[in-house]
């Protein structure tokens, strides 16, 4: 009785394998960054849980707020003006940017994997090229 038991326990919590969140797949090629969809992109290609998405949505934030910083984003929408900036992103300022200036509560590493990860998202979306 106490194997039916356990077995029956062990079968309804592995049934809880629910995705923490969806992406749209209607966004593929679309060329529209989307924030909720890269922070859950990421978080289910990183294999990550529910209570992750926060912290990877702080590092990207963190991001945009860096690109902002050193002049690599724009409120006008004209494609030319983004050949013109001679800023260029640096991972690993942005890395030391997120853990000092933002204080994410991730490490370096876990912000190279997020980071990295980001551009399997940019790739879906058709924002860069392989």
């Amino acid at each position: 009785m106490k194997k039916i038991f356990i077995l029956t326990l062990l079968s309804f919590f592995g049934c809880k394998n629910e995705p923490i969140c969806t992406v749209n797949e209607n966004s593929a090629g679309k060329e529209i960054y989307d924030l909720d969809e890269a922070t859950c992109f990421i978080s289910l290609k990183l294999n990550k849980k529910k209570s992750d998405l926060s912290l990877i949505r702080d590092a990207l934030i963190a991001e945009m707020n860096y690109m902002d910083k050193i002049g690599l984003t724009s409120d006008s929408p004209n494609p030319e003006s983004e050949s013109e900036s001679n800023a260029e992103l640096d991972i690993n300022q942005m890395v030391e940017y997120a853990l000092n200036e933002e204080k994410v509560d991730l490490t370096k590493e876990q912000l190279l994997e997020i980071y990295d990860t980001e551009i399997e998202y940019l790739m879906f979306i058709g924002v860069v090229e392989e």
